[in-house]
């Protein structure tokens, strides 16, 4: 799976630059970028491009990075659970059998 994984990003790598390399324009073309009072100065459109691609990633990356922390922590607990339960059953198992005095038994000592 990480192979096809990998094989995959590579190949949209591959694409992009080629896009790139016969798009010609958006290499050479630079754009700034206006946010209220502030001006950038001019930036390649490649930049850009990469700059979106970056934050992306990173915007998909941290929730997941976080949300896969949060499961290890929960497995964690659950495995040590699962110890517990597990050295309390061997205890249960290794307790003596005692006979247990019918009903029946019991009522005719009373």
């Amino acid at each position: 799976m990480k192979i096809l994984k990998t094989l995959l990003i590579l190949l949209i790598i591959v694409i992009s630059v080629s896009f790139l390399f016969e798009n010609k324009w958006i290499v050479e073309e630079e754009y700034q970028i206006h946010y209220y009072t502030y001006t950038s100065p001019p930036i390649p459109m490649v930049l850009l491009l990469l700059g979106t691609i970056l934050l992306g990633a990173l915007l998909i990356a941290v929730p997941s990075f976080m949300k896969g922390h949060k499961l290890k922590k929960i497995l964690k607990m659950e495995r040590k659970k699962i110890a517990h339960m597990e050295k309390e059953l061997s205890s249960l198992r290794n307790l003596p059998i005692t006979e247990e005095k019918k009903i029946e038994q019991i009522n005719k000592e009373s």
